[in-house]
């Protein structure tokens, strides 16, 4: 009477008894099946287990005989025994069977005669046939539900719940140690940490600038023609490639140097004597902590840049006729937004420039 008694507790507490007798993935089972296999654990070791404390139940009603029906419930239960009145009566039934049997080959009757059994008789062919009825039944299904006494029921909502929430917290810890094993989080930091300074915010502006006027100045020759693979389905695919040519020539070294005079030399050297940032700082604070490479104001930098390109670009200063009318018109045609995109980035890397040093202040 053990099953029973492990049925009449909770999930908790079976789950209870289940860790002190080292049952493995027990959280696993739903309530019936840990039941079933809990029994199992216990009675396999029942040495080990027995002197628990907890257990005492469980194993005195183990200890304990099964349960049978009353004596009387076990005489009535019991086939009844032939008496000579039945035998007598199968015997009259026969020989009357006989007899007609015979009657009926010797001579033919005018009439059948239907004879009818005794009710005694009646009676002994209808206990011989209750009595034949359960032993032809096949002893297999018996057999298969005292081997099973605890019959498979189907999962409950509440076992499927937990099974669906067991998997989707097993998938999501394994994407977890993919993406964490993958290094894609401390490269995405380390990028934010490179990215977030005014000296970053001004090599963007400048690659931007000069990407604009480099694609303006060297043009996309065409090379040649790559034949096409039928079997492939690849067509013929034409090749151009940058015209380095255009190095040699005086159209491109104009607009460019131009540029970068203007735009990055000029400011560079205002940013390096006029650095109001070097100047703040105490003296002792910068015993220490200058470097070897020459450190750049970039709040001068963007306010001298902002400069040349309104004296230069917004008025055709050509640097008393050393540049033509045509290279400041490239530079203008090339960046986006001409001159007033360069005062933008201007404005952008000097806003940059006050907020970092309002923060470093802070």
């Amino acid at each position: 009477m053990s099953l029973p008694y492990l049925k009449s507790l909770k999930k908790p507490e079976l789950a209870e008894l289940a860790d002190q007798t080292d049952l493995p993935h027990y959280d696993d089972y739903n309530k019936n099946d840990l039941v079933v296999v809990l029994d199992r654990h216990l009675r396999e070791n029942r040495s080990i287990f027995s002197g628990l404390k907890s257990l005492s139940e469980y194993y005195s009603r183990l200890a304990s005989p099964p349960r049978r029906g009353s004596p009387v419930k076990r005489e009535t239960a019991r086939t009844p025994a032939r008496t000579p009145a039945r035998r007598s009566a199968k015997k009259e039934v026969k020989e009357e069977e006989k007899e007609e049997t015979s009657e009926g080959v010797e001579e033919p009757m005018p009439s059948p005669v239907v004879v009818s059994p005794t009710p005694a008789a009646a009676r002994t062919s209808t206990r011989q046939s209750a009595r034949q009825t359960p032993r032809q039944t096949p002893r297999q299904p018996v057999l298969a539900t005292v081997v099973d006494p605890e019959p498979s029921l189907p999962a409950s909502p509440a076992a499927i719940t937990e099974a669906i929430d067991a998997q989707t917290l097993k998938l999501r810890e394994s994407l977890e140690d993919v993406w964490t094993a993958s290094g894609l989080v401390d490269r995405a930091h380390s990028l934010r940490a490179m990215l977030s300074s005014v000296k970053a915010v001004e090599i963007i502006v400048l690659l931007l600038e000069s990407g604009s006027l480099a694609k303006e100045l060297i043009p996309i020759r065409y090379l040649t023609t790559t034949p096409p693979v039928q079997a492939a389905q690849i067509p013929a695919i034409p090749i151009r490639v940058p015209d380095i040519f255009v190095f040699l020539e005086g159209a491109f070294w104009a607009p460019f140097s131009l540029w970068f005079l203007t735009c990055l030399f000029l400011p560079l050297v205002s940013a390096y004597f006029i650095n109001l940032s070097w100047k703040a700082s105490s003296s002792a604070r910068r015993t220490r902590s200058t470097p070897s490479l020459a450190q750049f104001d970039p709040l001068t930098f963007n306010i001298v840049k902002a400069l040349l390109v309104h004296i230069v670009f917004g008025n055709d200063f050509n640097f008393f006729g050393f540049y033509s009318g045509y290279a400041i018109g490239k530079v203008i045609d090339s960046v986006p937004g001409g001159d007033l995109g360069l005062l933008t980035g201007s404005a952008i890397g000097g806003v940059g420039a006050l907020y970092e040093a309002i923060l470093h202040r802070s």
